[in-house]
């Protein structure tokens, strides 16, 4: 009713590499990528190492928890954010660095 509960499908779209691929709703952006086949750099997937991090290039995500554990003010205001605690609220395009490590 009224459409609570119903999550939306989003587009995501790697600029870097023209790659695109469906996010279904509920579904953070890094589980979704890989459900993709693309491999995109990952190492905890709970949101404490930061390699999955990416840049938003355009479109809106929901963050599951604050980004500032593990990213510093730079990256945070470049738009930087962490694929394994983010869902999408909109299409989106990111930029991925394919050769990053863990931060900490």
């Amino acid at each position: 009713m009224f459409g609570l509960g119903k999550k939306k499908d989003f587009t995501a779209t790697i600029v870097n590499t023209g790659q695109t691929f469906e996010v279904k709703g509920g579904i953070n952006l890094l589980q979704a990528a890989l459900n993709a086949g693309i491999e995109w750099p990952h190492d905890c997937r709970v949101g404490s190492c930061g390699s999955c991090r990416t840049t938003i290039k355009s479109g809106k995500i929901k963050p599951l928890n604050d980004f500032s554990y593990v990213l510093d003010g730079d990256q945070l205001k470049s738009g930087m954010v962490l694929a394994c605690q983010s869902r999408l609220q909109s299409d989106i395009e990111v930029e991925v660095d394919f050769g990053q490590d863990a931060i900490n």
